[in-house]
């Protein structure tokens, strides 16, 4: 579940095309997952050097009762890190998580650190979502989702006060 442990990591690689993939509530057939591999590929060419995605796709126990409202379970994501200090940090990410039985919610976010009072860890600062129901929406979504991130990647900003000053969030020196 997004933001609990039962989720279990079930393959990590640097290209979509490397990773294990299960859960979906659709089958995903060749032609879907093509295009899919395709959009994916476009990622680590459109950063800047040395800025690449970690693809993490997971599993779940079969003895978990089905998600409560507003909880999900996640089949797929990728994270760019865009900067990292050890203390600050900006992501980028693409999720792909299962909203309802019959439907996967995929997101494109921008992260940054929180430096909230109460340490929430990250803010989301951008997202957009797709809820999908097919593996043909399934891979539509996942192209826009890139194209997202791609643009986010490509336009900036690449600092993440920046982007917490966009969104009215504290920062470090707060």
């Amino acid at each position: 579940m997004v933001g609990e442990n039962a989720v279990v990591l079930l393959s990590r690689a640097d290209r979509f095309g490397d990773l294990q993939l299960q859960g979906p509530p659709f089958d995903l057939g060749h032609s879907a997952y093509d295009r899919m591999f395709s959009a994916a590929d476009v990622l680590p060419s459109a950063g800047p050097p040395n800025v690449q995605p970690v693809w993490e796709s997971y599993t779940h126990e079969a003895a978990l009762p089905p998600p409560a409202a507003g909880v999900q379970l996640l089949v797929s994501s990728a994270t760019v890190s865009v900067v990292d200090t050890g203390q600050d940090w900006l992501e980028l990410s693409l999720q792909a998580a299962i909203d309802t039985p019959s439907l996967l919610e995929v997101a494109a976010a921008v992260e940054v650190a929180c430096w909230c009072t109460n340490d929430h860890n990250m803010h989301a600062v951008e997202r957009s979502e797709w809820l999908v129901g097919s593996d043909s929406a399934l891979a539509r979504s996942f192209d826009a989702a890139i194209q997202k991130i791609t643009r986010w990647l490509t336009t900036g900003p690449r600092e993440p006060d920046a982007w917490r000053d966009r969104a009215g969030l504290p920062g470090p020196s707060d």
